[in-house]
C-alpha cells in the first residue's frame, strides 16, 4: 500500500501498468474502488495512477471538507505527481473528478495535454440545484441499496462523507462559489467533455457542457441519449472506446 503526504494528511494512492502516465480521478463520496475494473483495463495501455481524496477511502479522515473541494483535490493531485516525479500525464476524471481535472488544467496548464471530463456540473451549481441533490441524498441514506453503494467505497465513514459532501454542495450553491478556479479560456489541454442527457443525478448536462466547450479553447463534446450517472461507469464499453481513441490508442 502506497501513501504520500499533503499538508500533513496521509493520502493513499495506487499505481499500475507502464507507458504514458494516466491519472484517474474519482467522484464525490467514492474512492479509488470506483475504478476496480477500470484500473486493470487502462493499465494494459498506460501507467495508471489513482488516489483517495483526503477524507475518503484509505486516506486520512477529515472532520470537515473544504468548500473549494475540487480545487483543493487538484492541489493534492499535483503534489502526488510531484511526489512521483511525473511532469506530464493524461487525465480521466468522472463526476467530481472531472472538476478536479479541470482545476488541474487551470493551475498547471502544461501538466495534462489530454483530459477527459465526464458527467459533471459544468462550472455552475445553483442553490436550488444543491438543495435538490441534498434532499435526494438524505432520502437515499435510509435506503439499503444506496447505503451498500456508499459502504463499498468508505465502509466505516460513508455517512460522514455523504453529510460533509452535502454541506459543501449547499455552501457552494448558497455562496455562489466557483467550481473551477482560474481562467478556463487559458486551458492548454485538449479536453473531451462527455455526458448523457439521461444522467439521473446532474440536471441539464448538455447545456452545461456546451457552455464549457465554448470557453475552453481545445475542447470537444460528446453527448449521448442513453446511460446514467456516470457515463464512464454505466456505459463502460462505449466510454473506453472513445477514451482510447481520444488518447490516441
Amino acid at each position: 500500500m502506497a501513501y504520500f503526504y499533503y499538508e500533513n494528511i496521509k493520502v493513499y494512492y495506487e499505481r499500475r501498468g507502464s507507458g504514458h502516465p494516466l491519472l484517474l480521478l474519482h467522484g464525490n463520496t467514492t474512492s479509488t474502488k470506483l475504478f476496480k475494473s477500470d484500473i486493470p483495463f487502462f493499465s494494459q495501455y498506460f501507467d495508471v495512477i489513482s488516489f483517495d481524496y483526503p477524507g475518503h477511502g484509505l486516506s486520512d479522515y477529515m472532520e470537515h471538507f473544504r468548500e473549494d473541494f475540487w480545487y483543493f483535490n487538484s492541489l493534492v493531485a499535483i503534489e502526488l505527481l510531484n511526489h512521483l516525479k511525473i511532469d506530464e500525464t493524461y487525465i480521466i476524471g468522472t463526476s467530481g473528478g472531472a472538476l478536479v481535472a479541470l482545476n488541474i488544467a487551470t493551475q498547471q496548464p502544461e501538466l495534462a495535454p489530454l483530459i477527459i471530463a465526464d458527467s459533471f456540473f459544468g462550472n455552475r451549481l445553483s442553490s436550488k440545484e444543491a438543495e435538490k441533490i441534498v434532499k435526494s441524498r438524505q432520502k437515499a441514506k435510509s435506503d439499503f441499496m444506496n447505503i451498500q453503494y456508499w459502504k463499498q467505497f468508505n465502509p466505516n465513514t460513508w455517512e460522514h462523507i455523504v453529510d460533509e459532501d452535502c454541506r459543501v454542495l449547499l455552501a457552494i450553491g448558497q455562496k455562489k462559489l466557483p467550481l473551477i478556479y482560474g481562467d478556463l479560456s487559458k486551458i492548454k489541454s485538449e479536453v473531451l467533455l462527455v455526458g448523457t442527457s439521461t444522467d439521473d443525478v446532474i440536471p441539464d448536462i448538455p447545456n452545461r457542457l456546451s457552455e464549457l466547450a465554448e470557453i475552453i479553447p481545445n475542447s470537444d463534446l460528446k453527448l449521448y441519449d442513453y446511460g446514467r450517472h456516470t457515463f464512464m461507469i454505466t456505459e463502460k464499453e462505449e466510454f473506453r472506446r472513445i477514451a482510447l481513441d481520444f488518447l490516441e490508442l
